[in-house]
């Protein structure tokens, strides 16, 4: 797991086949050392005989395996009942109505490379497995504990990449991802948005685990915890969100940020706790805290950061770049209009939407501009499912939702950062595709799942843990 979850951001966000290939084996992989039966003994059994806990049935019982299966098995019916083709020469691309089943789900014949129903297939793969791994595997919270730490250190040194390429004006990849690709990358994203909407979910693992010591520190009346580092480090991915000059990765960070706040401040409110820690070193800390920031902001040239949210604020919807995304919205709208019952077929988005974006010649330009995406997760993701996609989806959330609701995990200090961290993702998702990114993709969902697995476990519904 651990491997899995360095590995997705490293390999260039896991964009290309080969790179989303090791994701699905290292899931494959994940998931069978998940199932291997456990014996546990006096330590964790309360003093009883040592036991046998076998983990198929807490397969057979997690909803979002079977949830999952049925999504790959519907995807895999519209690879296999195409009603485009696509085909190409030398010079250009169209498509070419095929002979479909009406009444099935249907998708593009597209280029494997290119991408197509079967990438797809392979993505969501490569994220259920882990997923199930997690909710399988993971029987003690400092399993999860440590994935959040894993998860939130590989974000720091990316964050340290991106912060150097900022300082020497370099955009070529440090080695050896150098050697993969020739294409400009932020820290090892091809797309700045990317990269700042995975550095933004992160912050939120470190968030989570220093207000758990926090919280765990005041129970255990020690004087000393890592909240601090925690903090320092997650407002260091803070700043190295602003200067991937992802405008809506900040915007949804800050928005994230608001939320927590709230949230911490009405807790301490509605749950205050004793505290034993030395009023000296928490001066220390947080005198630490404020020269780790006003060196950062003194240091680090943020004049590009200010310029591109200024003609965000000063243009509005005039910008070039906002008001294109307004556009590519509104043809994408008329898209799922058309196509929200049976959907255009997993990964293929990209071929149909230049019939819908034609429309709009500012954003076509006579077929030079091609859109790989709408800009709008919300949209292009039912565009391509269709209804009962959608649905199962729905269904996914569904259960986690009422799981959370059922185990009383409001005031959780490790599960609502967490879920806060997915929800800024989501409403970045709004006016971006960071979820078109298998690395933040997996992330994502294996976040919903560390949430949801720490609240079974703490809510005692096992025993053994």
């Amino acid at each position: 797991m651990c491997i899995h979850l360095c590995f997705l951001p490293w390999a260039l966000g896991t964009m290309h086949v080969w790179s989303q290939l090791v994701s699905l084996f290292l899931g494959f992989v994940g998931f069978r050392i998940a199932l291997r039966p456990r014996v546990y003994g006096r330590e964790l059994g309360g003093g009883e005989e040592p036991f046998r806990l076998t983990m198929w049935p807490k397969l057979a019982r997690f909803p979002i395996f079977w949830i999952g299966l049925a999504l790959l098995v519907y995807i895999l019916v519209q690879a296999f009942n195409p009603w485009w083709g696509f085909v190409q020469n030398a010079k250009y691309w169209w498509l070419v109505r095929m002979t479909d089943i009406p009444w099935l789900p249907a998708g593009i014949e597209a280029p494997f490379k290119q991408f197509d129903a079967w990438r797809q297939m392979i993505i969501y793969a490569g994220v259920l497995l882990p997923v199930c791994s997690v909710w399988v595997g993971m029987t003690r919270r400092r399993s999860l504990r440590i994935l959040l730490t894993v998860i939130a250190v590989n974000a720091f040194a990316l964050g340290a990449v991106v912060a150097f390429q900022h300082v020497t004006g370099t955009v070529r990849a440090i080695w050896p991802l150098g050697e993969l690709t020739d294409e400009p990358v932020t820290g090892s994203f091809i797309y700045e948005n990317h990269t700042g909407a995975y550095l933004a979910l992160a912050a939120f693992s470190a968030i989570g685990l220093a207000t758990w010591y926090a919280d765990h520190g005041r129970r255990a009346l020690s004087k000393s915890t890592p909240t601090g580092v925690l903090a320092l480090g997650a407002l260091f991915l803070g700043a190295s969100v602003l200067l991937t000059l992802s405008r809506g990765a900040g915007v949804s960070l800050g928005v994230g940020l608001l939320i927590f706040a709230a949230w911490y401040l009405v807790r301490r409110k509605v749950r205050p706790m004793p505290s034993a820690a030395n009023p000296r070193v928490t001066t220390l800390v947080v005198l630490v805290f404020i020269v780790f920031a006003l060196s950062t902001f003194w240091h680090l040239d943020f004049s590009a950061v200010y310029n591109r949210f200024d003609a965000m604020a000063t243009e509005g919807s005039h910008e070039a770049s906002v008001h294109s995304r307004i556009l590519a919205r509104e043809a994408a709208w008329e898209m799922l209009g058309d196509h929200w019952v049976r959907g255009v077929g997993a990964g293929g988005f990209q071929y149909l939407f230049p019939e819908y974006v034609k429309r709009y010649p500012e954003i076509y330009d006579h077929g030079n501009l091609f859109w790989e995406h709408a800009h709008c997760d919300w949209l292009e993701i039912p565009i391509e499912l269709g209804l009962v996609g959608d649905l199962l989806i729905l269904a996914a959330a569904g259960w986690w939702a009422a799981g959370s609701l059922r185990r009383g995990t409001l005031w959780n200090p490790i599960v609502v950062p967490l879920l806060i961290g997915c929800l800024q993702t989501l409403i970045h998702a709004g006016f971006d595709f960071p979820f078109q990114c298998p690395a933040i993709l997996a992330t994502w969902c294996i976040l919903v799942a560390i949430a949801g697995r720490w609240a079974e476990i703490e809510g005692g519904e096992e025993v053994g843990i």
